[in-house]
């Protein structure tokens, strides 16, 4: 009897060990796939970026006031009937007429189209350029924002990657000390290239019916000048720390909105005014 008990816990040991190998076999074939994606996904970007020409807006500091200028601007004023999709997006808007800008901060990994799909928001939160499925996605704008006109605010949601890809480094701008050395955000529309400046960076999260949550991604249009400065005097007093730039009701602002998961369905925002000359 013994023996058979003996050989049980042997037989039982060796499955144990088998089933171990197994899942790690497993796991580690699911970060390679997880790997090998990120590194195509990161190839097929590199190809879309060396299709976009050179921008020629310019930031300089008024040494007067403080406040920085942008050189070149395109003319922000110009009737949506009048704007047409620049030289240096036309390669990519005749590939994919999805695209509606380009969002880039410097020194980080966030350099990547902006999709944006009416009939469907998330429509690329699991697809590339191409329209084919991939975990990371594509950085994609809220589908009641318009570029053409544009809209007060142009809401943009991308993807917290582990591989530090799409809005990864957003997570970056709770230190201050990193938002002091990457203050700036270039986003393009295919119709003009321009500058913002950031002015409030904040946790928040998705407010489902009967909560209280402050809805920071239903701003989008300020159709007077208190509803601009209601949006903003909250944006401000939810900030993670004191940031000099400030915004008037008639600026454009830009947000940016990745998932944080200090709390549950939690967002990390960063939002900037776009910059004028």
């Amino acid at each position: 009897m013994s023996e058979n008990k003996a050989a049980n816990r042997k037989l039982v040991l060796l499955l144990i060990i088998v089933v171990s190998i197994i899942i790690l076999i497993v796991c580690a074939l699911r970060l390679s796939l997880y790997s090998l994606d990120a590194y195509e996904d990161s190839l097929d970007n590199a190809k879309l970026k060396k299709m976009v020409g050179e921008s020629s807006v310019t930031l300089t500091q008024d040494f007067e006031t403080g406040r920085y200028v942008v050189s070149d601007e395109t003319d922000i004023s110009a009737s949506p009937e009048e704007k047409q999709v620049l030289d240096k997006y036309r390669t990519l808007y005749d590939m994919n007429p999805d695209i509606v800008g380009w969002i880039s901060i410097d020194g980080t990994n966030v350099d990547y189209p902006v999709m944006q799909t009416v009939y469907d928001e998330e429509y690329y939160l699991h697809r590339n350029y191409y329209k084919e499925e991939t975990k990371s996605g594509l950085p994609f704008m809220d589908n009641r924002c318009i570029t053409r006109l544009p809209s007060t605010n142009l809401i943009i949601y991308g993807h917290n990657m582990k591989s530090g890809a799409m809005f990864a480094d957003l997570l970056k701008y709770e230190s201050k000390s990193y938002y002091e050395k990457h203050k700036f955000i270039r986003f393009d529309t295919i119709y003009e290239e321009a500058m913002y400046e950031i002015i409030a960076v904040f946790k928040s999260n998705v407010s489902y019916v009967g909560e209280n949550t402050f809805k920071f991604y239903n701003f989008i249009q300020a159709d007077t000048p208190e509803e601009f400065e209601n949006y903003y005097n909250t944006i401000r007093s939810m900030s993670l720390y004191d940031i000099e730039a400030t915004a008037v009701s008639s600026d454009y602002l830009i947000t940016l909105s990745t998932c944080e998961y200090s709390v549950e369905d939690g967002r990390f925002v960063v939002v900037a005014r776009r910059i004028s000359n």
